[in-house]
């Protein structure tokens, strides 16, 4: 077998009396079509519940711990960018090296799903394990430190952990679509993908967001079994192909010498650095704004923590229902033109929420439509990685979109934190912030897009290798 057969994608003729999808040596009909999409999105359900607990109550429980916006910053988000820089890189490369009679991303999963729980149950009971270490530990040995202090420590110290198992729980779960997912399926599959993650999304808001300071051990309790269970499920039914053997490496490669190689690749074509600079400056523009966006509805606005999650959740079902639609463009149009026009009006929204976003009302209204251009570069952007890089490299390519786009989340986090501590809490600016972050990532948007039309566009895309790697 040759690298070749790993990208072949066959669909048999109309007339034919069965239809089979390949990819790879992988050989689907219908109904094990059907099978492989039901375990896959079950598992992005649970994950993406798993996940919101984190990302919408880390930012109020920390200001509630009285912590800085630049500790918040950091610790939201800023930790995740650095991981990802530090260790994606050498992790996607083994990962695409690896072979194993499970596959080569399973295996993964495998060991760090119920390590990833395991970081997020200790985030959800930091307070209860800071109160045990300062009465049996610190008292003894540091009875100056506070229990305070402990406690943000140790958040810190979980978080950290969190971050690098989930940073390798996503990053080959990801892979693992690219590897079992037939691609003529990819963007309609991509479009359920996010509908099902938005279904998730509204439940934890109607239901748990509400009540998550409350029952904060209840919720990470019950939350992190469940995701145990269902991710650990999904990994014994989903099967992988067979691979071609990997390529022999210098066997004097070393950690410092992968990371060298691996950006030195990532970088080498032009189209491949503008894709990582665009996705760079939009998660710049909106996820490191995210936590602030979250304390500018708590504080400026002085919504309630039911007001926030019944309104994020009408915004995420709005979004359920752009998730076709956004995928018939994306196949009508192509992803990376819904891309472009998405960033343009992510843009325009940003603006137009720092002059006119005032009082609950106008949130509301703000949430429902900027969900129109969010959900155009959310599925826009996926679909994009999942055609725009080398199959055969996948994994070490499309690590690189998180790896500088993480980058830009780590500098971003702290740059925003350090932003709202000089403008004394304003979290009206962080309106200003995205807005002047999402019109830098046109710059590149616009070179991407024509190095892409350079290289077949719509019709005839191949994607380009650096020299070394080219056949």
């Amino acid at each position: 077998m040759n690298a070749n057969q790993v990208a072949t994608i066959s669909i048999p003729s109309e007339s034919s009396v069965s239809k089979f999808y390949t990819i790879g040596t992988l050989r689907y009909d219908q109904r094990s079509l059907y099978i492989l999409f039901g375990w896959l999105l079950w598992g992005d359900f649970a994950f993406t519940f798993f996940e919101a607990i984190y990302g919408r109550f880390m930012p109020i429980y920390l200001e509630s711990l009285h912590a800085s916006n630049t500790l918040i910053g950091i610790v939201t988000g800023g930790l995740a960018g650095l991981v990802n820089v530090l260790f994606l890189p050498n992790i996607s490369q083994w990962s695409d090296r690896f072979r194993s009679k499970l596959g080569r991303r399973i295996p993964f999963l495998l060991v760090v799903t119920p390590l990833t729980t395991l970081s997020l149950m200790a985030v959800g009971f930091s307070p209860e394990i800071a109160a045990w270490c300062h009465r049996y530990v610190t008292a003894e040995i540091a009875p100056w430190l506070t229990q305070s202090t402990l406690l943000l420590s140790l958040i810190c110290v979980f978080a950290v952990s969190f971050h690098f198992f989930n940073m390798v729980l996503v990053g080959a779960y990801n892979w693992l679509l690219r590897d079992v997912v037939p691609q003529v399926f990819m963007a309609r599959f991509l479009s359920w993908f996010r509908v099902v993650g938005t279904v998730a999304s509204v439940i934890f808001l109607f239901y748990v967001f509400p009540v998550i300071m409350s029952y904060r051990r209840t919720t990470f309790l019950l939350m992190g079994g469940f995701y145990m269970v269902v991710f650990m499920t999904m990994c014994w039914k989903v099967r992988e192909g067979q691979y071609p053997d990997p390529e022999t490496g210098n066997a004097r490669d070393n950690f410092l010498s992968r990371f060298g190689t691996y950006f030195r690749d990532c970088l080498s074509v032009p189209l491949y650095r503008n894709y990582f600079i665009v996705y760079l400056l939009v998660l710049m523009a909106g996820m490191s704004a995210t936590s602030f966006s979250t304390l500018y509805a708590s504080k400026t606005l002085g919504l309630s923590m039911a007001d926030m999650g019944h309104l994020w959740a009408y915004a995420q079902i709005a979004s359920a229902f752009l998730f076709a639609p956004v995928g018939w463009l994306c196949e009508r149009f192509t992803p990376m033109r819904v891309v472009f026009c998405s960033i343009g009006l992510l843009l325009f929204g940003a603006l137009c929420a720092y002059f006119l976003v005032h009082d609950k009302l106008t949130w509301m209204i703000y949430s429902l439509l900027i969900s129109i251009p969010f959900v155009g570069w959310g599925l826009g952007s996926m679909t994009v990685t999942m055609q725009l890089f080398p199959q055969k490299y996948f994994g070490q390519f499309s690590a690189g979109v998180n790896v500088f786009g993480c980058g830009g989340l780590f500098v971003g986090n702290y740059l925003i934190g350090v932003f709202m501590d000089l403008n004394h809490s304003n979290y009206r600016m962080v309106f200003l912030w995205s807005a002047f972050f999402y019109m830098l990532a046109t710059i590149p948007m616009l070179a991407l897009y024509r190095a892409w039309k350079n290289h077949g566009g719509p019709d005839h895309y191949e994607a380009p290798l650096p020299r070394h790697l080219s056949p």
